[in-house]
Parts: structure tokens; C-alpha cells; sequence
């Protein structure tokens, strides 16, 4: 269950970066270009909408992580 809290995280990161800081994650991704695949130049062009979507993915990984561990008991 750790996995899903570390996705949601991620992608509660990545998708506010997308949003708010564009220019700060194609400059992460160019200095680790080798390590981790560079971002599209599509995502980067429909990056509002790519990162409500990831914001809401990783919402969504969290609350199932919470419905999991609290409610299902």
C-alpha cells in the first residue's frame, strides 16, 4: 500500500509543477534526460489539462489509500 501513497504523492507534484512551474520541469527533464524519459513537447503544450489530470490521479490514489487502510477494516 506504500506504492499508492508514493504515486499519489509523485503525482500530486508533477501535476502542480505542470501547472504552476512549467519551465522548472523541462529543466529538471533536460538535466535527466538519460535517467528519466524527457516530457513530450505535447504534454508540455496541453499542460493545464495534463496536470489537473494528475493532480487528480494522485487525489485519487490517496483517497483509495484511505479507504483501504480506514474504512475497509
Amino acid at each position: 500500500m506504500l506504492w499508492m501513497i508514493l504515486l499519489g504523492i509523485i503525482a500530486l507534484f508533477v501535476g502542480g509543477l505542470l501547472i504552476a512551474a512549467p519551465d522548472t520541469l523541462v529543466r529538471i527533464s533536460e538535466s535527466m534526460s538519460r535517467m528519466i524519459t524527457r516530457i513530450d513537447e505535447q504534454v508540455i503544450k496541453y499542460r493545464i489539462g495534463a496536470g489537473i489530470c494528475l493532480i487528480g490521479a494522485g487525489l485519487f490514489l490517496l483517497f483509495s489509500y484511505y479507504l483501504v487502510q480506514y474504512r475497509m477494516r
